[in-house]
């Protein structure tokens, strides 16, 4: 079993009524499910920040996109989650 550390926070009541309630339906400690969400949230934040890295070094090495170019991009996304919405939408 990992070591433990002891934190004091605070909370919105809200979110810390929230925090309580899905414990308690999932039969688990409040500790339990903040450390799972925090890994969570640290994981992805991790990925983000390694992504915006390499997208960094990348543009470093071979240019940065010109205006057509982002603009291409922003359309090639919004094509994309638009597409994305419309299948959540008629499923």
């Amino acid at each position: 079993m990992a070591e433990k550390v002891k934190f004091s926070v605070s909370l919105d009541a809200e979110l810390g009524t929230a925090v309580r309630q899905y414990a308690a339906a999932e039969d688990e400690q409040i500790s339990a499910v903040i450390s799972r969400a925090l890994e969570q949230y640290l994981d992805k934040r991790r990925i983000v920040r390694e992504g915006l890295r390499a997208m960094d070094e990348y543009f470093d090495e071979h240019g940065w996109p010109t205006p057509d170019e982002q603009a291409e991009a922003r359309a090639w996304v919004d094509d994309l989650f638009a597409e994305e919405h419309r299948e959540q939408r008629s499923a």
